[in-house]
């Protein structure tokens, strides 16, 4: 059987991180929790179910951490979960034969994931499908440590079907306006620009905030353009999307050529890269 390593990174996370060792812990080899000196029972809690704990300065998201954390990984493949994600019913039973199957021709796993909102319900479009890679070869990745930056993955890559996902579960809904402050913080000081889009959005987007109200409605025509499932959280999660690109854009409008010239070499080489922190 292919051994597995369990990653997952936790700040004061005691009403959640028993939960998620009850569920890996019958499917992993090992389990590796990167705490960010947590003031409540989370360390202790990791450690009744055999973690290996290591403590490090918090960022206020998981990303700077990632490479370390991979360092301290004993087996080839990872599984690696934040504190509020949890693997679908047959994901979970049926991950060790997926290993087995890709595990000579593939060095990881993409997957659907599937965001639920505080009522349990799940958000369609803007955030549905959500694709991302939670399993994959420890050596065959790298992870820049910039807020928003998926892993870069070094070979092929096998997909699941969408009736293997992971679920995103909505504990963190109370904080939105926190973690908006927080990613743009960090998203102003870590990217030197920002793309995607077409046309029409590049150009509402760099007017914003002054566009807010239009880009709002452009966001949700563009949803039923493309024909995308949607639902009334769609129309909730859109407006904070919206709100995050305007409160984005009054920062990079307003950040100094300090902050633009760190911007500059972090995208080059990356947050981890820049500041030793693997």
């Amino acid at each position: 059987m292919v051994g597995l390593s369990f990653i997952t990174f936790t700040r004061n996370s005691a009403d959640k991180i028993e939960d998620l060792l009850e569920h890996v812990r019958d499917i992993v080899d090992e389990i590796i929790v990167v705490d960010g000196y947590s003031s409540d029972d989370t360390v202790e809690i990791a450690k009744r179910y055999g973690a290996k704990v290591y403590q490090r300065k918090p960022w206020g998201y998981p990303d700077p951490d990632r490479m370390f954390a991979l360092r301290h990984a004993s087996y080839a493949w990872v599984l690696m979960l934040d504190d509020d994600e949890r693997l679908s019913k047959k994901l979970k039973n049926d991950l060790h034969n997926i290993l087995e199957k890709v595990n000579k021709n593939f060095v990881s796993i993409d997957t659907l994931r599937i965001n639920l909102a505080s009522n349990k319900r799940i958000i369609l479009a803007p955030y549905y499908p959500d694709r991302v890679i939670k399993v994959f070869k420890k050596d065959k990745v790298i992870f820049t440590g910039r807020v928003h930056d998926g892993p870069r993955i070094l070979g092929p890559i096998y997909y699941l079907p969408e009736e293997y996902y992971v679920i995103h579960l909505p504990y963190h809904e109370r904080s939105w306006i926190k973690k908006t402050i927080t990613y743009t913080y960090f998203q102003v000081i870590q990217y030197s620009s920002l793309s995607g889009g077409n046309l029409v959005r590049r150009m509402l987007s760099k007017l914003l905030p002054a566009t807010t109200p239009v880009y709002y409605v452009y966001l949700l025509a563009a949803l039923i353009v493309n024909k995308k499932p949607i639902n009334y959280l769609s129309i909730i999660y859109t407006f904070r999307r919206t709100v995050y690109d305007s409160f984005l854009h009054i920062l990079l409008k307003t950040r100094s050529k300090k902050r633009k010239y760190i911007a500059d070499k972090i995208s080059k080489i990356g947050f981890i890269q820049l500041l030793d922190l693997g």
